[in-house]
Order: structure tokens, then sequence, then C-alpha cells
């Protein structure tokens, strides 16, 4: 499944073959495993969708991308479905959780 994400057509990986990201997506990711407080997209608030992490002004959680990823979802299905959450967003996430990974 291809990740391209940005406008100008830049490929951020196939998630079959960017091992750290399918390790994620195929443990049912949780927001928990990796720290997003240096992810300058997501927010947690106290009392917002139970503390979950959330894309920043939005009250969609990080969790939902991973999810959607394992279970077959394009990046543009989840923006289609999620018109809160920008692609910049994503792009964000993914790279975040990919050095995160990458380092663990």
């Amino acid at each position: 499944m291809s990740l391209t994400l940005a406008a100008d057509g830049r490929d951020l990986g196939d998630l079959g073959r960017n091992h750290a990201l399918k390790r994620a997506a195929g443990r049912r990711y949780r927001s928990f495993v990796l720290d997003w407080n240096d992810c300058p997209v997501v927010e947690r608030l106290p009392g917002k969708v139970s503390g979950e992490w959330l894309f920043r002004g939005t009250r969609v959680p990080v969790k939902a991308l991973f999810e959607n990823l394992e279970d077959g979802a394009r990046v543009d299905d989840f923006l289609e479905w999620f018109p809160g959450v920008t692609r910049e967003q994503v792009e964000a996430v993914l790279r975040h959780a990919e050095r995160s990974l990458a380092v663990a």
C-alpha cells in the first residue's frame, strides 16, 4: 500500500516495506506506545476524548490513523473520513512515528 502523502507527490514510504510502521500497525497501535510530546501537530487535553492523543484542533484520535491504515485504508480515505485532519498533520504524525520507532 503506497503512502504517497505530500501534495508534490513525495512518497514517504510503503507501509508494507516500512517495518517500523508495519510493526506499529500490526500491534493494533496504541497511542501510549510512542512519546507524542515532541510532535507539534497532536495534543492531549484532560477531559477531551478521555485524554487521548488527538490531531491538534480536532477530536480525532491519533490511533485512528494507524487503525485505519492497518485495516487497509489509504491516507486519502482517512482524510476524507476525518475532514478536520490535514494532510500535513498526517505527514508529521507518520514521520514522528517512523523516527520514534527507529530509535526504539
